[in-house]
């Protein structure tokens, strides 16, 4: 038996463990969009969920009945948050004021809620964050701000915010009306574009402040979990104590279009790097063609010994199988490595490239920049403060059952291609 030289360079050796590290690098990438647009997608459903539109609400039609009265709805809620499976259930009215501060005015959606919401509702509490005084609502005159719109109104714990809403008085005229509120606390849900428009007031000034022409009256309704195979069970449990004008809306009705919208934008990014992934994979075909060029000789003497061909076409099909395993074992864990730390690397990259940017400033106009606002990788007013790290398992195991198949499936051709080989025209030219 002729045993092949070891000490030339092997060309397919070196094309395999290229392919190996390609499939790594594109994994690498896969990985960390998948984490990332999986918490992100995650934690503003969360907080659209949990602190916006509710697990599901129960409201009036105005069709049928005019608004239902305060008492009407603190006896509803009483009856809802007694339905098996419900955590909390808590009216609330809703309404559009002009928010006046110490340096701007702004539009605001005010919520008018109890203050037992804030220490009650496990959303409200573990959602939420307080960056100044305190979470709670004390006094009829006490207020509780989004931390985007303090900002925008120069406003700090312990001074006055107005609410500028607007009234018919008897004679049908349309009359502003300005309810001064002391702010007792800022408070931020890590999304920019919730912490924008809200400003929390107690239940009863609400009711005091708001018109009815202009606002919606609801009961809001959590469950232990909106995503459960048993939370469409709880929403008919409520649904048999309500009678009209009630009437009850779950979260996956509410929020259709967005939900839709996330979807879709995940599946575009996920196509988008199965893509990277084919053309990385496509090197594992590549470097078997140079394998079974390369081994020839050999393959000729095993054929002659009795060797197959499909045994022959086997063997290189787990060469294929083989390279996709050493890629995933090494894209893999490096991804989950990027993803869990990804905050800190997006920190540090937004920290050089500021820094580069003012020295290639400074070094081309021969002085400090003036105005310079830092550049920020995921702009805070569109997604979250922080991004959530959800490690999505099952996907995870799809695009390595995906890797391998795929890096079976290319490495067919070389395969067949090394049975293939007629050992009587290799040998003659030896």
């Amino acid at each position: 038996m002729i045993i092949p030289n070891r000490s030339l360079p092997s060309g397919g050796r070196r094309s395999l463990f290229g392919a190996v590290c390609c499939i790594a690098l594109s994994l690498i990438p896969l990985v960390v969009v998948l984490v990332v647009s999986d918490g992100m997608i995650e934690g503003i459903t969360a907080r659209i969920i949990g602190l916006s539109s509710y697990q599901m609400q129960i409201v009036a039609d105005d069709r049928l009945a005019a608004h239902p009265s305060l008492e009407d709805l603190r006896s509803l809620s009483r009856a809802a948050a007694r339905v098996e499976g419900v955590i909390s259930a808590s009216p609330e009215r809703q309404g559009i004021a002009l928010a006046a501060g110490k340096s701007g005015r702004t539009g605001a959606t005010v919520r008018a809620l109890s203050p037992e919401v804030f220490t009650q509702s496990p959303s409200f509490t573990g959602l939420f964050t307080v960056l100044e005084g305190s979470m709670s609502l004390s006094s009829p005159r006490s207020a509780l701000i989004g931390g985007k719109i303090a900002s925008s109104l120069g406003i700090s714990e312990g001074e006055s915010i107005r609410l500028i809403t607007l009234r018919k008085n008897p004679s049908g005229m349309i009359l502003p009306q300005t309810a001064v509120f002391t702010v007792e606390g800022i408070i931020s849900s890590g999304y920019q574009e919730l912490d924008a428009l809200w400003v929390f007031i107690p239940l009863e000034t609400g009711f005091a402040i708001l018109p009815d022409e202009s606002s919606r009256t609801l009961i809001g309704v959590e469950t232990r979990n909106a995503f459960s195979r048993d939370f469409f069970t709880v929403c008919q449990k409520v649904e048999q104590i309500l009678s009209p004008p009630f009437y009850l809306v779950p979260w996956n009705q509410m929020n259709e279009a967005q939900f839709e919208n996330f979807a879709s934008s995940r599946t575009m990014l996920l196509f988008v790097m199965l893509l990277i992934v084919l053309v990385a994979v496509v090197n594992v075909s590549s470097a078997l063609v140079i394998l079974v060029i390369e081994r020839r000789r050999e393959i000729a003497i095993l054929k002659s010994l009795g060797a197959s061909s499909p045994g022959i076409s086997f063997s290189f099909l787990l060469t294929g199988l083989f390279a996709g395993i050493c890629g995933i074992a090494l894209g893999i864990p490096l991804g989950l490595l990027c993803a869990i730390n990804v905050n800190g690397i997006i920190i540090f990259i937004e920290k050089l490239v500021n820094i580069l940017t003012r020295f290639v400033y400074t070094m081309a106009w021969g002085r400090e920049m003036s105005g310079f606002v830092p550049v920020r990788l995921l702009d805070p007013a569109y997604y979250l403060d922080k991004i959530p790290v959800v490690l999505p398992l099952g996907s995870l195991f799809v695009i390595a059952a995906g890797t391998l198949a795929l890096s079976v499936l290319i490495s067919v051709f070389p395969a067949s291609r090394a049975g293939s080989e007629r050992p009587i025209h290799t040998l003659r030219k030896v």
